[in-house]
């Protein structure tokens, strides 16, 4: 089996490629970027040209004995046309910039709604968590994000390019050998810079890793959260000595950098003054021998000089690109990743008559990179490289119309797993799974996610309004009488009505300093006004109780049981405080059903449930919580 890190390996595209790919981009959502663009090249090389000639028509109209009146009209002119030239060049770079900057906000939407197109499994793999932020440097870090620099890279290596090939042409009327040989010259200073360029990359990802290193580092003693902890374990010498010892890394690469850029700077400092010198040599050479006029040696030293300085911003345009390049790769390799397809499916969700019954027939499941089902579970990336481990092997399991059914079992047995197959968001080996005995492949996923009301551990209040946190859709979408409905089953509307809270107050401080913060209780009775708002024919809480106490605990299962009449309802908690009111207990054990039974009939078999609640019991048997719990 293929892992993420193997199937998506991002490719390395050439320079133009890449152009290509933004050109397509601005093609399709900002083409007015690429207009500014082309006027900006065509006169970007027409400005500079037009100031090399300014000063022969100014000698040559002194060398000749023009009037005063004429050589003011002739150089106002050409000075106009050089003001009028210069102002639209201006134009469009304000035009190209302003525009480029706001289509840098549109192509982050673009990645992060790819993210949601994506497979949901991509999505827990740590390889593409890795791409997508590495995709999403692309683009934060200003003028200087890759989005930025491509659009000026290439644009100024149009421009010096086209000014190189008139400056050419110009010096070429002086003489066709010297021309080949400040050609031969820039080529030597393009291989040296080219060099140069490559020794940089080669140090890129240590240079990444020394960064990434020194801001983990620096975070850490700059974490408000963590105060308490380093003052009380004395962390503060231990966190200096690693800010030096990381500094020390950056320090080292550094001055690498720094002897190698001062080794090629020289090299090319010399190939650039034996250039110049020869140069402006034969030209000195030309004049004396009369053989060019003195507008001409005007003309030709400033060709010459602007030859030098066109080469100098090609290499660093170049350098720009290819540095843009490389975080453009990360770009699209997730780009390309492959999508969902939410729409394909013959049925349709509204043929299914309600309690619905789902089985799963025959299911094998594995993860297809090094992520372990207790990892999962937890939220944390895998690093023991144990790939394709097989969680469920010919799961047969049916959750009858209308049955209550809780999902018990030790980390890693399979839970949170077994309630991503069932919701759609992984799909299974081996095996089917049927809705009412059709199987779910049938009907479009966009309409199976309707099935389902989902509760997860980590709850998820957006910086959104109440009413659209709710409904998790626009404000002007809010059935106001449904919300507070919903808000009074979950036992909330008495706390917003006292705290004036309204559909229409804003959730955390994220976007608004007065936005309402709840309780970790609070968090969790909102989360079921949001489940009972969609009013979906499936419930399914995924330990959504965790963090709160076995009293809160046991409220809150008893609010979900007594609106999960008629409804199909999957629970899970480790605590089994969803045990005693649930239809059936089924106890799973490293992707295996071991026991599955009422909760008297399990504690009667006195087996692993009957253990793990004794266990559990225990805990509480000397105080107060401890007769609450055993009356769950």
């Amino acid at each position: 089996m293929q892992t993420a890190e193997e199937k998506f390996i991002p490719k390395h595209y050439s320079i133009i490629s890449d152009i290509l790919y933004y050109i397509r981009h601005y093609r399709k959502y900002e083409p007015m970027v690429l207009v500014f663009s082309g006027l900006e090249i065509l006169l970007g090389a027409l400005v500079p040209l037009l100031a090399i000639w300014l000063p022969k028509i100014a000698v040559d109209l002194v060398v000749q004995g023009t009037t005063i009146p004429r050589a003011v009209k002739v150089l106002g002119l050409f000075t106009l046309l050089m003001i009028l030239v210069q102002a639209v060049n201006n134009i469009s770079l304000s035009g190209k910039y302003h525009l480029y900057n706001m289509q840098r906000a549109n192509q982050v939407s673009l990645l992060f709604l790819k993210s949601l197109r994506i497979p949901y499994s991509y999505t827990e793999s740590g390889e593409i968590k890795k791409l997508y932020w590495k995709a999403y440097s692309a683009f934060e870090m200003g003028d200087w994000s890759a989005s930025s620099r491509i659009v000026t890279g290439t644009v100024g290596i149009a421009v010096n390019i086209l000014c190189f090939a008139l400056y050419s042409t110009v010096i070429g009327t002086l003489n066709g050998w010297m021309l080949l040989c400040l050609i031969g010259l820039a080529f030597l200073n393009y291989m040296v810079n080219m060099s140069r360029i490559r020794y940089e990359e080669s140090l890129r990802e240590d240079m990444a890793q020394a960064n990434k290193r020194y801001y983990c580092v620096s975070n850490s003693m700059g974490h408000v959260k963590g105060a308490k902890d380093i003052r009380i374990y004395g962390m503060s010498r231990w966190l200096i000595k690693l800010r030096d010892r990381v500094i020390g890394e950056q320090r080292i690469l550094n001055w690498k950098l720094f002897r190698k850029r001062s080794f090629y700077e020289k090299i090319g400092f010399l190939l650039s003054f034996g250039r110049d010198v020869g140069a402006y040599g034969f030209l000195l050479y030309q004049a004396l021998e009369g053989r060019v006029s003195a507008g001409e040696f005007v003309l030709y030293f400033g060709a010459i000089t602007g030859f030098s300085e066109f080469v100098l911003r090609i290499m660093n345009s170049l350098s720009d690109l290819r540095a843009a390049a490389n975080d453009t790769d990360y770009l699209r390799a997730y780009m390309e990743l492959p999508e969902e397809d939410v729409s394909t499916g013959g049925r349709h969700i509204r043929e299914l008559i309600m309690p619905l019954e789902i089985s799963f027939v025959d299911v094998s499941f594995s993860y297809p990179d090094a992520m372990e089902e207790g990892e999962k579970e937890t939220k944390t990336e895998a690093e023991t490289g144990n790939q394709g481990r097989t969680i469920f092997d010919h799961l047969n399991l049916t959750i009858h119309a209308g049955e209550r059914i809780a999902l018990v079992g030790v980390n890693g047995a399979g839970k949170t797993t077994l309630v991503k197959l069932l919701c759609g968001l992984y799909d299974p080996d081996e095996g089917k799974i049927l809705l009412n005995g059709i199987d779910r492949n049938e009907f479009p996923k966009e309409e199976f996610y309707q099935l389902f009301s989902v509760v997860f551990q980590e709850p998820l209040i957006l910086p959104f309004t109440v009413g659209e946190n709710i409904i998790m859709n626009k404000a002007d979408r809010v059935d106001c009488d449904r919300a507070w409905e919903a808000l009074d089953k979950a036992g909330l509307k008495t706390v917003f009505e006292e705290k004036k809270i309204r559909l229409d107050t804003y959730m955390t401080k994220t976007l608004m300093k007065n936005g309402v913060e709840l309780s970790g209780g609070q968090q969790q009775r909102f989360l079921l006004a949001r489940a009972l708002y969609k009013d979906a024919p499936v419930l399914v809480l995924d330990e959504p109780t965790a963090a709160l106490d076995p009293i809160a605990e046991r409220e809150l299962y008893e609010n979900y049981n007594k609106y999960s009449g008629g409804k199909t309802a999957v629970f899970i908690s480790h605590r089994l405080a969803s045990t005693r009111f649930s239809d059936r207990i089924v106890m799973l054990e490293e992707g295996k059903i071991i026991e599955t039974g009422t909760h008297d009939e399990l504690l009667e078999q006195d087996g692993a449930y009957a253990k793990m609640f004794r266990i559990q019991s225990n805990y509480y048997e000397n105080g107060k919580e401890a007769s609450e719990w055993e009356q769950i």
